[in-house]
């Protein structure tokens, strides 16, 4: 359908069936019977944020730009290797994030 037949057919509607319909309590039994939701843990979003870490840190052990930017740090002088390391080990940390973010209750 296109627009203007939607907001036509919106307008019809909303005309001719002012207000809510009445289900005499039919939303609130079935709330009522529904059971309640699982409690939050705290745990998985640290937990993800450290396998993320490490994750990209065992990633990142073998290549050059570790070894170039492991040299930066221990010499105190960080360069653009630290800064692309530091983005990804970030990067990484932060998906881990938000995996634990999405699977979690």
């Amino acid at each position: 359908m296109s627009d203007i037949q939607n907001n036509e057919l919106d307008a019809w509607l909303r005309h001719e069936f002012e207000g809510p319909v009445a289900d005499d309590g039919f939303a609130a039994r079935v709330m009522r019977a529904l059971p309640p939701r699982p409690k939050r843990r705290a745990w998985p979003l640290p937990v993800a944020a450290i396998a993320g870490g490490l994750l990209a840190w065992l990633a990142l052990a073998p290549s050059p730009l570790m070894d170039l930017a492991t040299s930066e740090w221990l010499a105190a002088d960080f360069g653009a290797s630290s800064g692309v390391l530091l983005a990804l080990l970030f990067g990484m940390t932060l998906l881990g994030c938000a995996w634990a973010l999405e699977e979690g209750p």
